[in-house]
């Protein structure tokens, strides 16, 4: 086993606190955790110490029932670069609402128009929707952009968890489809790229006790897969033997995360086929640590992580 930094004490008491998610049985269960990840986002929907919160927001229709959510920093002057982001919650649960709070300031401090997408959630939409949703999301935002303030010839594509699976196996499809190489960008945090039986140790290390149980990935992973190949590379991307050229890509994970080896792999894999690849790692940290509001109250890893973000995005979409 590898020698690990010891957790964050403060975060190990906050994380004993806090009830493992229950695998939901039933639709009614399914809707109760879904209302109740949601109130907890909106209860802190308040001002960060220590980071810019003031964004306009915009509800926009992609296509038919296909909708998302526009973030523009106040006091836009010129076409900004835009993220199309695709939110996490194992492909079940998330939502625009319950990530509003992290793009908010992930906006305002990259500098940058985001357009959170409300893909299809499974169970009642298993894969490819989800992934569809992406792909059309990111190729209208490219077409888009000009009339809310974007700049088309700078898109990036990223997401969380399973929003950064949606993110890297639709930039494996754009990427190798001709007159579809349009992203600059691609930012994946702690991304499932790998089928849950794939023996990585991680998976093992930090079963239970993160936030993130193994048990509750395996479910959400058969909700959304139902009966899908596990080695098909657009539910596995690491399972993708050729990469095409994709762009400058941040990947990040942290140590006590069970998505922790998978997400390595990716960039290591990324790199060998000449992909830019930057690695954050947060060697003290947990699952979702950047993203979750109550986090980036309470730990000032969280707002390190969210600024390097932000930081390596200006850059590369400058």
């Amino acid at each position: 086993m590898r020698e690990r930094k010891p957790f964050d004490p403060a975060l190990r008491g906050f994380l004993d606190a806090q009830a493992p998610a229950p695998l939901p049985t039933s639709t009614e269960e399914l809707v109760k955790s879904r209302r109740d990840l949601l109130e907890r986002a909106v209860a802190n929907r308040t001002s960060i110490p220590g980071l810019p919160n003031d964004v306009a927001t915009r509800d926009v229709t992609i296509l038919d029932e296909l909708r998302g959510r526009l973030y523009t920093p106040a006091g836009l002057t010129t076409p900004l670069p835009v993220l199309v982001y695709l939110h996490g919650g194992g492909w079940v649960a998330g939502s625009v609402a319950t990530h509003e709070p992290f793009c908010c300031l992930l906006s305002k401090a990259a500098n940058i128009i985001i357009l959170s997408v409300e893909y299809r959630r499974a169970p009642e939409y298993p894969h490819p929707a989800a992934l569809e949703d992406a792909l059309t999301a990111a190729v209208w935002a490219k077409d888009n952009a000009a009339h809310w303030g974007g700049d088309g010839t700078r898109i990036a594509l990223g997401g969380d968890s399973a929003g950064g699976h949606l993110a890297a196996a639709a930039a494996n499809r754009l990427c190798e489809t001709p007159g579809e190489e349009f992203l600059r960008a691609l930012v994946l945090l702690y991304p499932v790229t790998d089928h849950p039986d794939a023996n990585h140790p991680s998976y093992t290390e930090n079963s239970s006790g993160y936030g993130l149980e193994a048990k509750l990935m395996r479910w959400f992973w058969d909700q959304y897969t139902q009966g899908a190949p596990a080695g098909d590379p657009s539910v596995s991307p690491l399972r993708l033997h050729k990469f095409p050229a994709l762009p400058p890509t941040l990947i990040a994970t942290s140590e006590y995360d069970v998505l922790r080896d998978e997400g390595i792999a990716y960039g290591e894999k990324l790199k060998n086929a000449g992909v830019a690849v930057t690695h954050m790692h947060s060697p003290d940290m947990h699952h979702n640590f950047p993203a979750h509001p109550a986090t980036v109250v309470r730990f000032p890893q969280s707002v390190t992580a969210l600024n390097q973000i932000a930081e390596w995005l200006r850059k590369t979409l400058a």
